[in-house]
């Protein structure tokens, strides 16, 4: 079949699908409009969205080697921001990320986070991989990346080891299971460069600032992006 005639089937069907099953705002559940925002959110939910105070993603870190870091939202248990992570994070929609990274990297331009030279998502084990199927940081990364216009590095970290799904433990346990859990790919240089660590919620910063760490020994100057601020 002519590659043109394939597209043209494709098209015809993406376009049935949207009749027999419009794309519903995640906020309000109304139908969105085709020239609305591409984050599964109409604009009124988008603007109504709630937001941290603009140093609490900094604090969250602590001590951890991060010369600074934005989250574009406060996570609202049961509200708008769960459902769009969670669609994005277990819901088997990966192409959120994007829209949602972008969105993501023009708050980190405008919080003063947005020179970075690099783009990394938080890497997941292998297992937790094959599991999902994809990294929503790494989709989220992708979208950030183009915001920002920098260079996405989505194999840079690795896990060095599994853990245990950090949504089960309580804080201290949290930094304990991460721990030296990520490790530079072998042979990368990161020192001297500025690199912009991307995950999708920030909770008790465990997880972010045990990668950050690796990164900061590696010699990078390390930022934190993150769509929700648990």
């Amino acid at each position: 079949m002519p590659f043109s005639l394939r597209s043209l089937i494709g098209d015809i069907g993406a376009g049935l699908a949207g009749l027999l099953y419009p794309a519903l705002c995640l906020g309000c559940e109304r139908r969105l409009a085709a020239d609305g925002p591409p984050a599964a959110l109409c604009a009124s939910c988008l603007r109504g969205l709630p937001r941290p105070e603009p140093d609490a993603a900094r604090a969250l870190l602590g001590a951890a080697p991060v010369e600074a870091a934005v989250a574009l939202w406060a996570f609202d248990a049961g509200g708008a921001v769960q459902r769009v992570q969670h669609a994005l994070k277990y819901g088997g929609r990966p192409s959120l990320g994007v829209p949602l990274g972008r969105l993501l990297g023009r708050a980190l331009r405008a919080g003063g986070a947005g020179g970075a030279d690099l783009v990394v998502p938080v890497p997941l084990s292998p297992t937790r991989l094959l599991e999902r199927g994809y990294n929503q940081a790494a989709a989220l990364a992708d979208g950030v990346a183009d915001a920002l216009g920098a260079e996405v590095a989505p194999d840079l970290l690795a896990r060095t080891r599994a853990t245990q799904r950090q949504a089960t433990l309580a804080r201290p346990a949290r930094v304990a299971n991460v721990e030296g859990a990520f490790a530079l790919r072998a042979g990368a240089d990161v020192a001297g460069r500025r690199v912009l660590l991307v995950d999708d919620v920030l909770t008790t910063g465990a997880t972010a600032a045990a990668a950050a760490r690796t990164l900061a020994e590696g010699g990078a100057a390390v930022s934190v992006g993150a769509l929700a601020l648990a």
